[in-house]
């Protein structure tokens, strides 16, 4: 390598984030001149940025100068700037919805500043647009119950929960599988006095998982759990406007 130009390319990518083969190619297609290499380097990174994003050269140059020509956060600025953080986050997660949701409704606590003690108070949702309501309140009582399991799940906010697969999200049989299921429960927790001591309580679990009808709802969950998740993406993609 040229003595005068190994020098020049150490100062030029003091400047510029550019490789060390792109550099030492501009370098002596210029002559060495510093300030022709950077324009071309800026020229070329313009191009790229629109071909990535679609952009106007105005905008690509302005986003590329202020972030001192970095790709990466060039194209990240300029998403910054087009997309909302829910749009940014959907276009992230595209294969993985689930993914999505639980950033969407990290983004929704940081922006109203939820506070929770491990789980939200479905009562401190209730000001919400109701499209943020029913995401909230199902989307905590799916981790609810995954967290916990399905027959617990059934005393956490369950009322809520089927109003909200029932008229928001069009689930109706699902709705009243769990109210089924609840009544159930309710019906041999009562018989077995439950709460009387540890060993009633697990003699009702055991007579829930061999009673047909309560088995049958548990595993119609489970089956429509994934159209749960694909009715809240839908939800958040038709009212874009309302969420963070």
């Amino acid at each position: 390598m040229n003595e005068i130009y190994k020098h020049k390319l150490e100062i030029l990518r003091q400047q510029i984030p550019i490789g060390l083969r792109h550099g030492l190619e501009l370098l002596e297609k210029f002559d060495g001149d510093l300030e022709r290499v950077k324009a071309q380097f800026q020229d070329e990174m313009i191009v790229l940025i629109i071909s990535k994003t679609g952009v106007t050269t105005d905008m690509a140059t302005r986003h590329l100068i202020k972030n001192d020509l970095d790709i990466s956060l060039t194209i990240k600025s300029i998403d910054e700037e087009r997309y909302t953080l829910t749009e940014r986050i959907l276009r992230k997660f595209k294969e993985k919805k689930e993914d999505a949701l639980d950033n969407i409704m990290y983004a929704v606590e940081e922006k109203y500043n939820l506070k929770r003690e491990f789980w939200l108070e479905f009562d401190s949702l209730k000001h919400f647009q109701p499209e943020i309501y029913c995401f909230m309140t199902v989307k905590e009582w799916l981790n609810y119950e995954s967290w916990e399991n399905y027959s617990i799940a059934l005393t956490f906010n369950l009322e809520i929960f089927r109003e909200q697969l029932g008229s928001k999200l069009g689930l109706t049989d699902l709705a009243h599988s769990l109210k089924q299921a609840e009544d159930i429960q309710d019906l041999i927790y009562a018989q077995k006095e439950a709460k009387k001591d540890i060993q009633n309580y697990i003699a009702v679990n055991n007579e829930l998982k061999d009673n047909k009808e309560f088995t049958k709802c548990s595993k119609d969950f489970i089956a429509q759990k994934p159209i749960i998740i694909d009715r809240l993406y839908e939800l958040v993609k038709n009212n874009i406007d309302k969420f963070p």
